[in-house]
């Protein structure tokens, strides 16, 4: 079962509506705004892989999203 966090980069002034968005989906556990390299983490458990894949897809196309960078769970 794919588990993974991942990373947002999201235009500035854009971080609030960007959270509330992806906490939104399915699939996602948590979104944080952080600080520091990115602005959005966020923990996706999702099953099968193809479902991860549509998260990180819907999470790419976002209104503000300027980049991912996920990281699976071993």
């Amino acid at each position: 079962m794919p588990k993974a966090f991942i990373m947002v980069d999201v235009v500035p002034g854009r971080e609030v509506e960007v959270q509330q968005s992806i906490s939104k989906l399915a699939g996602i556990k948590m979104a944080y705004q952080v600080t520091g390299e990115h602005d959005i983490i966020a923990f996706v458990d999702a099953e099968p892989y193809e479902e991860f894949a549509g998260i990180l897809a819907t999470i790419r196309r976002l209104n503000g999203v300027r980049d991912t960078d996920s990281h699976l769970v071993l």
